[in-house]
Order: C-alpha cells, then sequence, then structure tokens
C-alpha cells in the first residue's frame, strides 16, 4: 500500500514524523524486524505462543484491576 506524505511549509522533519508514525502504525518496522533473520517454524510457534500467553495475562491483569475497581 503506498503511502503519501505532503511536506508543506518546506517542513521536511515534521513530515519525515509523520511518515514514521504512519509506518509504525501500519506495522513496517515490526515486520522489517521479525523477516531480518530466519525463524525455524518450530522457533515461531513458541514464540507465537509466548506471545498469546503474555497477551492473556496481560488481559487477565486488566480484568482484575477493573473489577477491584468496580468493587469501590
Amino acid at each position: 500500500m503506498p503511502v503519501n506524505i505532503e511536506v508543506r511549509d518546506g517542513n521536511v522533519g515534521k513530515s519525515m514524523m509523520q511518515l514514521k508514525r504512519t509506518l509504525i502504525r501500519e506495522g513496517l518496522f515490526k515486520e522489517l524486524k521479525k523477516r531480518k533473520f530466519y525463524i525455524k517454524p518450530s522457533v515461531a510457534k513458541r514464540l507465537k505462543r509466548e506471545a498469546a500467553e503474555k497477551q492473556r495475562n496481560k488481559d487477565l491483569k486488566r480484568e482484575l484491576r477493573a473489577a477491584q475497581k468496580a468493587d469501590f
């Protein structure tokens, strides 16, 4: 997907920051980091499983905080 960033009033720095934010939002930097080296399928499965466990723990903590906040 092409990304167009317009430079206004010769302000290249601001346009570069806007481009960086756009690329981060689209996940380009994560994808480049992920593809930098080959990851064996078994390692990829392990990393995916660990990321899912981390997300479950994060969601559980968020739910506990919300429940405690609702109790008070």
